[in-house]
């Protein structure tokens, strides 16, 4: 069963979220970047920032892969 979170998570790049990290596609070809946090209260609140509005281009990794796309370095 999907977590609550997950099911309003807007973002592309966004894989999956655990205790205290959210893990995204990476910058690097093939991998993954795990962002964590000092707490899952800090981590929840990323998410509804971030993560669950405009698709989550706010987000500073966000747009760091976004560049890879749209420059073809990533297709």
């Amino acid at each position: 069963m999907s977590k609550t979170i997950e099911s309003v998570i807007e973002c592309p790049f966004y894989l999956e979220e655990g205790e205290g990290f959210i893990a995204c596609e990476g910058l690097l070809k093939k991998s993954a970047c795990k962002h964590t946090f000092p707490t899952d209260s800090d981590k929840r609140q990323y998410e509804t920032d971030f993560c669950c509005v405009k698709g989550g281009r706010n987000c500073p990794h966000y747009r760091a892969v976004a560049i890879l796309y749209e420059t073809g370095k990533r297709v």
